[in-house]
């Protein structure tokens, strides 16, 4: 393949929200504290739809379609309240520690609507979470879900309003993940 031609795959989307302030703030310090890889790709989010492969160079107007996509349908997702609490893991298939996000009426509704505009992500079960770590080995990922299973994470219960989501772009060569598009929700149809 030449140097200029792209390939099947050249980027991901993914659909996000994305908890904010104070609570966003002490949940990034966990993962920069535990797995700095994770916590520098992006901001602590729940996927609501994706990762979708893209082929074609990561850039706003490659995802023009998708936007209008996104537009077409924002009306018909209300505000919902995200869910969270709990630590869980996706071992022993994946290295992964996440804060678990309950899987609600307006979670689900919402992500019904994106997977009627953007198609289906997913060919397993949706488990709705938010990352706390996945680069670490599999010894380093069992103890940390044992120490923050003895936490306030473990314990504790949050609500967050979700009244927007974004849509994120991500090339393999780029070192985070980009903010292209807020689809704001108003519920009004």
């Amino acid at each position: 393949m030449a140097k200029n031609e792209q390939k099947l795959g050249d980027y991901r989307i993914f659909v996000g929200a994305f908890p904010t302030g104070d609570l966003a703030d002490r949940i990034q310090a966990v993962r920069q504290r535990h797995d700095a890889v994770t916590a520098r790709r992006t901001a602590p989010h729940v996927t609501m739809a994706g990762s979708y492969s893209r082929s074609g160079p990561a850039t706003l107007e490659n995802e023009a379609e998708t936007i209008a996509r996104l537009q077409a349908v924002q009306d018909r997702i209300r505000p919902f309240e995200l869910m969270l609490g709990g630590i869980r893991s996706f071992l022993p298939e994946n290295p992964v520690v996440y804060l678990h996000v309950e899987p609600t009426d307006g979670l689900l509704a919402a992500r019904r609507i994106l997977l009627e505009a953007l198609g289906p992500d997913h060919p397993r079960r949706f488990t709705p979470h938010l990352t706390l770590a996945m680069h670490l080995g599999r010894d380093e990922t069992q103890s940390l879900y044992r120490e923050l299973q003895q936490s306030e994470w473990q314990t504790g219960r949050w609500s967050v309003l979700v009244d927007h989501l974004w849509l994120m772009q991500r090339a393999p060569d780029d070192p985070a993940w980009r903010y292209i598009y807020r689809m704001g929700l108003t519920g009004k149809a």
